[in-house]
């Protein structure tokens, strides 16, 4: 693989950068309430791999607790975070939230996951420790969400991540049930917008090099 180029380096858009920057202290905050969290999702892929695909929401699991749940937005509040939405669901948690006009969201899944230990690269190209997703796992949850949802931005990351890949045997029949049921993407003309360096490539590109990966 070729020398990843620094975070900050690459955030060429203002907004993009706002953004980054805002999740930063999410993550940041949300560590000290929740020390077990596993951020996943595009920003996983993104912050813990070096993605190449800018992702605006932090998704994470975690274990469900209340009380923690309200102090940690209490502290995004302290630090100048608005709360536009919150919904907390039996297996869930959704929220929009807004940093100097810029809007982002934080959504948790309350789950159990397996974590695997990463650096997070941040908007000012340090790297902090957190827990993610193997690639293999992220493959997986990307393969089921672009079979329900068929965005464009699921397959992206599913081409980016077999780069990443130890265990070939963990992903292969998922990845073939993708190529098997697989249907074209619905919004193949939004991939433009958050790619953040490079060529965009299109739909049968990205199939092209998961089929030739998963022979």
């Amino acid at each position: 693989m070729t020398p990843d180029i620094p975070l900050n380096l690459k955030l060429r858009n203002k907004k993009d950068r706002e953004v980054a920057f805002a999740q930063d202290i999410i993550v940041t905050e949300l560590y000290k309430f929740f020390p077990e969290a596993i951020i996943h999702g595009g920003t996983g892929i993104w912050r813990c791999y070096q993605g190449n695909r800018f992702s605006e929401d932090v998704d994470v699991y975690i274990k469900r607790d209340d009380k923690k749940i309200e102090e940690f937005f209490k502290s995004l509040e302290n630090k100048g975070f608005k709360i536009i939405k919150k919904r907390l669901k039996e297996n869930s948690l959704y929220s929009g939230l807004e940093f100097n006009g810029i809007e982002t969201k934080f959504e948790a899944t309350f789950q159990n996951k397996k974590p695997f230990f990463k650096k997070y690269e941040t908007a000012n190209s340090f790297f902090i420790n957190v827990y993610t997703l193997t690639p293999e796992d992220l493959i997986i949850e990307k393969v089921e969400t672009y079979l329900s949802r068929k965005k464009i931005r699921d397959l992206y990351d599913i081409a980016f991540l077999i780069n990443y890949i130890e265990n070939k045997e963990l992903v292969k029949s998922y990845l073939k049930n993708l190529i098997e049921k697989f249907e074209k993407p619905i919004d193949e003309k939004n991939l433009a917008s958050i790619i953040i360096l490079g060529v965009i490539p299109n739909y049968s590109q990205l199939l092209t090099e998961i089929k030739r990966w998963a022979r």
